[in-house]
């Protein structure tokens, strides 16, 4: 068959010219076909589709046998004509494309759905996902095409998030003009994103790419910066719109007072919308005395903000008196302090904690870093109880030492139901006659649901003492430092623990006879920081708690739902495979054992 006699018609009557299709006008637009054009169109792709497989059927034949000189010519042709086929065929495809029929009212929530994905992502640890930058995606699905593009630009809620990490800074003079071109396309990328998001309220991240490593004279440079200056006074310009402040830099004051960045503490214009701010920052304590902490308290900046509601304060921050931040303390519902830096002579223990707490009236979660005070010495009981009626979470961090005795019988927290207390090096563990932190549950035990908590501090019979006085909570982790002292002495996760954690059931093995510590805990997770696990005992109480049995009056124990072994190597047996041989379901989707791996060394499970 030779080129010329092939029946191209219906291809050339289709594709001569492309634009001669009765819908060339709607190509490359936004159109979506009527419900009488749909069929015609189809059947032009029809048509299209048929040439194709005709040229491909050409193409087929002349490959075979030998390739002589005229079979290129005509094979070349061929390509040539299916290229422009195809592109024909595409272009009425993408007219019955369906994401053409969704409104633009659903497509900017399509695209706000992504940008709220893109948040979580961040939060559960991808710090890049919403920066500044052409993989923010506003940007990506604004490049779509022009209906995507004209649909992003008007949704000012795509652009809110206004994440500005500064570029490294230059450590040395052949860096600093490559520096300078960074941060003059910041300042209009910056600036693009504060327009497009106008008049929305603004979610504000500002970080370094690195902690200030530069000498003095490149610090003089990065100071003097034009472009760097244009950026701070961008951003401030930006301060009436701030709702969420993130700010993570450094302020280099003492060597560099002029440094922009302490401008953002406290802009020009008022923070008039802001209700969440977080303050940390990198600066090197030994070549200041604490001029960010002077400036701090004694200026209005974005801690003063009216409208402010939670707050946390990074440990390098303040150097003395963290109650001299112009805070308006009262209407605060969210505070997390991390205590003061090493170099400073303040200690924040828990007697500057109550002193804050009762100027917090409203806090609804409350999270502090305790640092070594006099721990010998219990919180005075003579004042009047503080009280909290709407906090509901409370969170603990001792760095060194126990929680005096007398906090807790300070406080009045009726709606509290979350639990954290953490601890760094324990003294000699206390039993409950001495610890603060068992007088914490004696008080409160009986409406938590959620609680962590370091048991390394307590003798086996306090935190035995602690577990009886949580009778309805739902969620439960123990933690089990590294102690300096006797096993004997100090509480962990032994098999007397789990022993006391599991029901006893009767001959049958049917019906409890003696109800657990905890009997309504339903996700169970443990850290033993590198310390041998009662592996055995665990696996029975995992058994135990997963076993159904017949409900009777008082006897009601909550069956697991998850168990988390805090990355534990087991060295003696495979879990798994144990509760598999006793007949727990462990591999329905109603139980979830996780976190840990089993040692090589394991063959062969001895339990039975």
């Amino acid at each position: 068959m030779e080129f010329e006699n092939f029946p191209l018609t219906r291809t050339i009557s289709f594709l001569s010219p492309a634009m001669d299709s009765p819908f060339a006008c709607y190509f490359n637009t936004n159109y979506f076909p009527s419900d009488e054009q749909v069929p015609a169109i189809l059947e032009v792709i029809r048509t299209g589709e048929e040439a194709l497989n005709d040229i491909d059927k050409k193409i087929s034949d002349l490959m075979e046998g030998r390739m002589e000189e005229h079979k290129l010519g005509e094979l070349q042709a061929l390509a040539e004509l299916r290229e422009g086929q195809e592109r024909a065929v595409d272009k009425h495809k993408a007219l019955l494309s369906p994401i053409k029929r969704v409104n633009d009212d659903i497509l900017t929530s399509i695209f706000l759905i992504v940008l709220d994905q893109r948040v979580g992502e961040t939060e559960s640890g991808d710090p890049y996902s919403l920066i500044i930058s052409a993989r923010h995606p506003a940007v990506v699905v604004s490049h779509v095409c022009q209906r995507w593009r004209d649909t992003a630009l008007s949704t000012k809620l795509l652009w809110r998030h206004l994440r500005v990490w500064i570029p490294i800074y230059p450590s040395s003079i052949r860096d600093q003009d490559t520096w300078r071109a960074k941060v003059a396309r910041l300042v209009e990328m910056t600036r693009e994103w504060i327009s497009r998001s106008d008049p929305c309220h603004l979610s504000v991240e500002i970080r370094e790419w690195s902690s200030m490593l530069f000498d003095k004279e490149d610090g003089h440079f990065i100071a003097e910066c034009v472009e760097f200056h244009e950026l701070v006074d961008l951003l401030c310009s930006s301060s009436p719109r701030w709702k969420d402040l993130d700010l993570e830099i450094d302020f280099p004051q003492a060597q560099f007072p002029n440094f922009p960045t302490i401008r953002l503490l406290a802009p020009p214009q008022s923070t008039p919308s802001l209700t969440t701010a977080r303050i940390s920052c990198k600066v090197d304590q030994h070549q200041q005395e604490d001029p960010l902490s002077q400036h701090l308290a004694s200026t209005t900046n974005i801690s003063s903000a009216p409208t402010l509601r939670s707050l946390e304060v990074d440990g390098a921050v303040i150097f003395h008196g963290i109650r001299r931040i112009p805070v308006v303390w009262s209407t605060l519902e969210h505070l997390i302090l991390h205590g003061y830096p090493r170099e400073s002579l303040q200690r924040f223990d828990a007697v500057q904690a109550l002193e804050l707490l009762k100027d917090c009236p409203n806090l609804v979660t409350c999270s502090f870093a305790l640092q070594d005070g006099d721990f010998t010495v219990n919180v005075p009981t003579s004042r009047a109880p503080i009280s909290l009626p709407r906090l509901r979470e409370l969170s603990l961090l001792l760095r060194q030492g126990h929680l005096p005795k007398g906090f807790a019988s300070s406080l009045i927290l009726q709606s509290l139901r979350k639990l954290v207390l953490l601890s760094g090096y324990s003294y000699l563990p206390r039993d409950q006659e001495r610890s603060g932190l068992v007088e914490l549950f004696e008080r409160f035990g009986s409406t938590l649901e959620d609680v962590t908590f370091c048991c390394s501090p307590l003798t086996p019979s306090a935190l035995n003492h602690c577990l009886q006085h949580l009778p309805d909570i739902v969620s439960l982790e123990l933690v089990s430092e590294n102690a300096v002292h006797s096993s004997d002495i100090v509480a962990r996760l032994d098999s007397h623990t789990l022993m006391n954690l599991s029901p006893t059931f009767d001959g049958t093995g049917t019906r409890i006879i003696q109800l657990p510590l905890c009997p309504n805990v339903e996700v169970f997770r443990f850290d033993t920081c590198g310390n041998r696990l009662a592996e055995r005992e665990l696996v029975n109480f995992i058994e135990a708690r997963r076993r159904e049995v017949t409900a009777e009056c008082g006897m009601k124990v909550a069956r697991l739902r998850e168990v988390d072994c805090g990355s534990y190597i087991f060295k003696g047996i495979d879990p798994v495979q144990a509760l598999r041989r006793r007949g727990v379901d462990v591999d329905t989707g109603d139980f979830s054992l996780k976190n840990f791996s089993v040692a090589a060394s394991v063959t062969s499970d001895p339990v039975r």
